[in-house]
């Protein structure tokens, strides 16, 4: 004893020398030391020693007031939950207790009640070392065992002068809330079938200090909505039964099967009553119906669906919440699984329970963040249906079967359950910048294009529909970016135009009516719908941002539908719908609609007539649009108000009036074949300046060209009884209203029986003005006229199995490629042949954007959306994702599909040459100096590393020099424990 008294000295001299050296070592090494700090056991002076001198302070609070939340049980960041917390939590949320009852942390099925069981709310039983009110000492664990994390004795004051405060505050809180202790309660019977279900699933309540099971039991039947008869007699509090929420009987004592509702706390039957059951924090009290021996029923689980449908922006019914598939056990109630879903869908709710049993008031909507509940205006309210029938008991008392579907639906009293749309709008979806060869009907016609004017040849034909499929409907194609858009049925097709393969479908809310006219604007393709509806696509991944609601029916003409043509002005689609049958229209809408929001910014009705095929010009701020009853007026587009008195054409207007250049000029075709020349003054005055006859009958839009003049029709001639019908193509001076030409023949042969419906597309080359049509008659081909010549030119026919008559008008892509659908449900694609058999002209360059990025439902994508993809392919548009990058990359294995709704990068514009692009990056998008630049300031980027040590006082040799200070530091400290050990080894001998 008395040498290792004297060798004490000598020892703690050396370690704090030993100390010494270390920490010189590490204060000039920045390297991991932490595991010779903890070896030697001085890691809370190397943790102090590092800390830099100006937060010394900082760090001291900070360790101060560390503790107290891991002390008293709180879980802390990266570590996990106090034993016993979580696991209890999850019992509560899936046993469908109350939301801002799981969240108080309170202990569930399986908790033991002992001294060192964690508490309610993250607070600990205070055990041996505990400074009081439920807070531990510092320096001790929730089991009263010292903390090897604390710095211990070598916490220095600071830390403990910093933390005064916040102690005697948290001691405070301690003490008021020792006063309050959290239990979880439950009640287990049988269902109708017999089975084991929870009558009131387990529910966690605050209870006063000192109370008893028989306390909390009272408060859970009432709570639970259960009817009970309990009471206190001779023999303290009793109770004898529990009526069933299944079959309304009330049980209690059976002497056949010895069964009665026995009391369990924590897994145990009791061997006292319920008022003698004093609580303690976490302790779990079960109401069994089971006989005596018997543990506590297992309860057996199965699924229900749950979901949530409300209105969007638009007044649509959609769904808020999708009928998501929960697992709950026997005896959960509607109310439960409602609190499941709010909490998964992340849909702020406001519920609870009341006096007369659970309530929902609101549910905020995720399109407006308006909170919706009772409206007194409409008498909607959230209705609970139940397998699709409003349920006649409150959420609270329905208890769930397998298979059940349950329905929140924002409704009113004796409301069906609402169909909500098939699709639901995501209106923050990203838009993609992309430009447009074509981006609605009739809006390119006098093209710049090189269409075909020898020879041409059939690049592909795809079946868009089964040309049996009457009901099916499909519309005119638009070209936007790199792809080819039609509409069929309820669906949306996004196509390449080099295959005529789908890449992908977009589900459209209703079906397309008979003619449906599509438009291309700021980043979305707006598709006319039946109902009066209009749906936005986003061009590149199809995904729906908006719907329009459904506008109301005419008693006379039924649905409204959507047949007119779709006019973008000013950030605005404008467009007009007719209730109508195969004779004539009742009525209809004119409507503004904001293109980014979808919200209909005015709406006018027109009781006498609708609008079929029409279509309206912008002249300065005015649209001037025609009826179903021959009349023309002009409309302010910003409140949709009539401008001056308009004007009767004597004839319906069933096509899209066309404005001159002069800007006080339109253009309108009426049904009997006569084109007028309207003038439109500074006061929206009408005024007919001219009209010429050039048709029998006619419901084609005119194309302006050249000053001329070009538009469609039907002539008969002969009397009534001998009449012969064919089609017709006017040219007429535009000036004057002169005909010019009229062709009735194609090759020589008249077009029989045919009407030329469709917008002619004009071109102009080589001198020559061309004119491209189709005609409503067989074979459903494609004609081309050369102005001054004596006939037209059938250049296309279609394939025997594809011929039929033939409304629509054609469009032309950025390579002069023809595109037009007949009533075969095909769409065709046409190109120029060359005498020597090749094409006629090589594909021009366009400022369209390349193939879109492969969405990220397919293939992850950078978190930056500006960074662009290596290996992805940009100079091959709708190709196999083969090009010069060396890889694939995201256009892989399927050259670019994906399933429509999955987010997207916005389009890039290509290069202006392939070979232009870099081997291994994509350009972005922008102008060639700002292009230059940042291929610049990249190659510096590049050869940074290779130039640093070139330069002078650069960041790579201050990384450098702290690296080798480093090494020489840690080296230092090695040789000093070397010699200091030897020199202890010394004095050991010595003493």
């Amino acid at each position: 004893m008395l040498r290792s008294h004297k060798a004490a000295p000598c020892c703690g001299v050396a370690r704090h020398v030993v100390t010494a050296v270390l920490l010189a070592a590490l204060t000039v090494a920045s390297v991991p030391t932490a595991a010779f700090a903890e070896a030697l056991g001085i890691e809370g002076a190397v943790a102090a020693a590092s800390q830099p001198v100006a937060s010394e302070a900082a760090a001291a609070s900070d360790e101060g007031t560390q503790r107290p939340g891991a002390e008293s049980g709180a879980p802390v960041a990266g570590g996990a939950a106090p034993e016993g917390a979580a696991q209890d939590d999850a019992v509560h949320v899936e046993q469908g207790a109350p939301e801002e009852e799981a969240v108080d942390g309170s202990a569930g099925a399986g908790a033991t009640g002992d001294a060192q069981q964690e508490a309610p709310g993250g607070l600990a039983d205070e055990p041996e070392g505990s400074d009081g009110a439920g807070q531990l000492a510092a320096g001790a664990t929730a089991t009263g065992r010292p903390d090897s994390t604390q710095a211990g004795a070598d916490r220095d004051d600071a830390a403990e002068d910093a933390s005064a405060v916040e102690s005697a505050d948290s001691q405070e809180e301690d003490a008021e809330d020792a006063q309050k202790l959290n239990v979880t309660l439950a009640v287990v019977g049988p269902d109708a079938d017999g089975a084991h279900a929870y009558w009131a699933p387990s529910t966690s309540l605050e209870m006063e200090d000192g109370s008893t099971a028989a306390d909390a039991s009272e408060q859970l039947f009432k709570r639970a909505g259960l009817t009970a008869d309990y009471g206190t007699g001779d023999y303290g509090w009793y109770l004898n039964t529990i009526t069933s929420p299944y079959t309304g009987d009330a049980l209690g004592w059976d002497q056949a099967t010895g069964k009665y509702w026995q009391l369990f706390v924590n897994g145990e039957a009791s061997e006292l009553g319920a008022g003698g059951v004093t609580l303690k924090a976490g302790d779990v009290v079960t109401w069994a119906y089971s006989a005596f021996g018997d543990g506590i029923p297992t309860v057996g689980a199965f699924e229900v669906s749950v979901s949530v449908v409300g209105p969007d922006s638009n007044g649509n019914n959609v769904t808020w919440a999708s009928n998501t598939r929960l697992t709950v056990e026997n005896g959960t109630a509607a109310a439960a699984a409602s609190e499941l879903l709010f909490k998964e869908a992340g849909l702020k709710a406001d519920y609870g329970t009341g006096s007369y049993g659970w309530y929902l008031n609101t549910i905020t909507s995720p399109y407006t963040g308006d909170a919706l509940g009772w409206d007194q205006a409409t008498g909607k309210y959230w209705q609970l249906f139940v397998n699709g029938t409003a349920s006649e008991l409150g959420a609270g008392s329905v208890m769930l079967k397998a298979g059940d579907a349950v329905t929140w639906a924002y409704s009113a009293f004796e409301e069906d359950l609402p169909e909500p749309l098939p699709v639901v709008p995501d209106p923050d979806a990203p838009r993609p910048e992309w430009e447009s060869a074509w981006p609605g009907y009739a809006s390119g016609s006098n093209t710049e294009a090189a269409t075909p004017t020898g020879e041409v040849k059939e690049s592909w034909v795809s079946s868009i529909k089964d040309s049996a499929d009457w009901a099916t409907n499909v519309s005119d194609p638009i070209y936007v970016g790199s792809y080819v858009y039609i509409a069929a049925g309820a669906k949306l097709l996004q196509i390449d135009p080099a295959t005529g393969k789908t890449v992908r479908e977009g589900a459209l809310a209703a079906p397309i009516d008979s003619i449906a006219r599509m438009v291309y604007a700021d980043g979305v393709v707006v598709v006319p719908l039946s109902g009066g509806r209009l749906q936005a696509l986003t061009a590149d991944a199809l995904t729906t941002v908006w719907v329009t609601a459904k506008l109301p029916a005419n008693e006379q003409g039924g649905e409204q539908q959507s047949l007119s043509t779709l006019i973008v002005k000013d950030g605005c689609v404008y467009f007009g719908t007719a209730a109508a049958d195969w004779n004539a229209s009742y009525g209809g809408y004119l409507v503004c609609v904001d293109i980014k929001t979808g919200s209909v910014k005015w709406k006018t009705e027109n009781a006498g007539a609708g609008y079929y095929w029409a279509g309206a010009a912008a002249i300065g701020s005015l649209l001037v649009m025609g009826d179903d009853t021959g009349f023309v007026y002009a409309v302010d587009s910003q409140q949709g108000t009539r401008v001056g008195e308009g004007l009767d054409l004597g004839a319906r207007v069933r096509s899209t009036v066309v404005a001159d250049p002069d800007g006080s000029t339109v253009y309108v075709v009426t049904v009997d074949g006569v084109l007028h020349k309207v003038r439109v003054g500074a006061d929206g005055e009408l005024s007919e300046a001219g009209k010429v006859q050039f048709a029998s009958a006619s419901t084609g839009t005119p194309t302006l060209a050249g000053g001329r003049l070009y538009v469609g029709g039907q002539l008969v001639q002969g009397s009534s009884g001998g009449q012969a019908r064919c089609g017709v193509l006017a040219v007429i001076d535009a000036k004057t209203l002169q005909v010019e030409h009229s062709i009735t023949s194609a090759d020589g042969t008249a077009l029989e029986g045919s009407n030329v419906m469709s917008a002619p597309v004009v071109s102009t080359q080589g001198g020559a003005t061309y004119v491209y049509f189709t005609a409503n008659s067989l074979p459903g081909g494609v004609y081309r006229y050369r102005v001054g010549d004596a006939t037209a030119s059938r250049i296309y026919t279609p394939s025997e199995d594809k011929q039929n008559y033939c409304m629509g008008s054609i469009m032309v892509g950025p390579d002069g490629s023809l595109y037009y659908v007949n009533d075969s449900g095909a769409l065709f694609a046409i190109a120029g042949v060359g005498d020597d058999g090749s094409d006629d002209q090589e594909q021009p360059e366009t400022d369209n954007p390349d193939k879109p990025e492969k969405p990220e439902g397919d293939t992850p994508e950078s978190e930056d959306d500006d960074v662009q993809n290596p290996g992805r392919d940009d100079t091959n548009p709708g190709g196999d994702g083969s090009g010069d990058g060396g890889s694939k990359g995201d256009n892989a294995a399927g050259g670019g599909k994906a399933p429509a709704g999955t987010a997207m990068v916005s389009g890039k514009k290509p290069l202006a040459r392939a070979e232009t692009a870099s081997e291994d990056t994509d350009e972005p998008e922008g102008d060639g100096d700002e292009r230059d630049a940042e291929q610049a300031s990249g190659a510096l980027s590049a050869t940074a590393g290779k130039n640093v040590r070139k330069g002078g006082d650069t960041d790579g040799e201050q990384e450098d020099s702290v690296r080798m200070l480093s090494v020489a530091g840690l080296v230092a400290g090695v040789i000093g424990l070397v010699l200091i050990g030897a020199w202890l080894v010394r004095a050991r001998r010595r003493a």
